[in-house]
């Protein structure tokens, strides 16, 4: 697989189907970024859209100092708190599409491992936009502190802030409603 650095030299040379393979690369974790923050699927397929496309219009803008997904998940964090910022009503807990794809196929043991899952995604959600994009890209997409600092431009304390009260918030959602499950934070 060809490293991000020459894909987007060829992007920056005319070869604009080159983006195309940075997309399909990152589709999924920036979607996943703008889900946690949006918790509305189409707003969240909309916010990664045009994450794709600030980011190939600003693709001349960005310095290889930081990693190339660090760059594009500040873009998707900031797009989709732009999202809610426009958005004129609060959503109610209707509106909000809960269903979770994927296959429990596999025996019992990836049947009870793809619940607790699926449950954990759910407490997630309900933690405050920031808070849960923070937890999942820490948690799921496994950034470190400094990456979030990156992603989310917020600094190093404020980060460690968020991430502990997000901590903190989803134990209390978990103890709350899924008394049933344990959880090691």
């Amino acid at each position: 697989m060809e490293a991000d650095g020459p894909l987007i030299e060829r992007v920056l040379a005319g070869e604009s189907q080159a983006f195309g393979l940075l997309v399909g690369r990152y589709q999924d974790q920036i979607y996943s970024v703008c889900f946690s923050t949006l918790k509305n699927r189409d707003e969240a397929q909309e916010a990664a859209q045009d994450t794709f496309i600030k980011a190939y219009k600003a693709l001349d803008r960005y310095k290889a100092e930081s990693k190339f997904s660090s760059w594009l998940y500040r873009i998707a964090y900031n797009t989709s708190l732009d999202y809610i910022r426009k958005r004129k009503h609060t959503q109610s807990i209707d509106e909000i599409d809960y269903s979770l794809g994927g296959s429990t196929e596999g025996g019992d043991h990836l049947m009870e491992k793809s619940e607790l899952h699926q449950r954990l995604l759910l407490a997630i959600q309900e933690l405050p936009p920031e808070e849960a994009a923070i937890i999942r890209m820490f948690y799921l997409e496994e950034m470190n502190i400094k990456e979030l600092e990156q992603s989310t431009g917020l600094s190093n304390s404020n980060v460690k802030v968020k991430l502990y009260r997000g901590r903190k918030k989803l134990a209390e959602i978990i103890k709350t409603r899924y008394a049933d499950i344990e959880f090691d934070l």
